[in-house]
């Protein structure tokens, strides 16, 4: 497994941003609202004779950056960025579940690397923070990073704000496991599903 710690290419960056002056780069958060009904564009549905009930989304980000949003059987799945050519990968969790209308972005130098994003677990409402890798124009890769249990965990947005501020130092997403951090309950089961179907 790739070490999404600090490498290579972290102290190579950390002395880059060294020498350009600290006001020239910084880590920083931006807030936007994932507005299902209001910023959203219908990419793909099923037709009113087909059945079953899913959609796929292509809503407003950040300065833009795309927020890909679908659903299907009560389960939801969030890209952020730019996505590969293959189009998005489904990462989820296993039980119904939903999103919180705020995305986090973490930036550097004013540019997303990173989101972190609450998702509400059914039946019990546990509640995740999902921190994301953000795809970027021209390569696309995007995917979970880190799941951070936030439900009874005081500590919840700095563990996840750590984690995701660990991504610039390198991601595979091919590759690398998800970082979990659990608490007084264990993570939710996840699933994932790579086929694009």
């Amino acid at each position: 497994m790739h070490d999404p710690g600090l490498g290579a290419p972290a102290i190579i960056l950390a002395a880059a941003l060294l020498a350009s002056g600290p006001a020239q780069a910084q880590i920083e958060s931006a807030y936007t609202k994932l507005d299902l009904e209001g910023s959203c564009t219908v990419l793909d549905q099923p037709a009113e004779d087909e059945g079953g009930e899913w959609i796929d989304l292509l809503c407003a980000g950040y300065k833009g950056f795309p927020v890909f949003f679908s659903e299907g059987d009560l389960r939801q799945s969030v890209h952020y960025g730019f996505p590969p050519p293959g189009g998005t990968v489904w990462e989820s969790f296993g039980s119904f579940n939903s999103v919180s209308d705020t995305i986090e972005w973490r930036l550097l130098d004013g540019r997303p690397f990173a989101t972190i994003h609450r998702w509400t677990i059914d039946p019990d409402g546990v509640q995740v923070l999902v921190v994301e890798k953000v795809g970027q124009p021209g390569i696309g890769e995007g995917c979970v990073a880190a799941y951070v249990l936030a439900s009874g965990n005081p500590d919840a947005n700095v563990q996840a704000r750590a984690a995701a501020d660990r991504l610039f130092s390198g991601f595979d997403c091919a590759s690398d496991t998800p970082v979990r951090i659990e608490g007084s309950v264990p993570l939710p089961p996840t699933m994932i599903d790579r086929s694009g179907n």
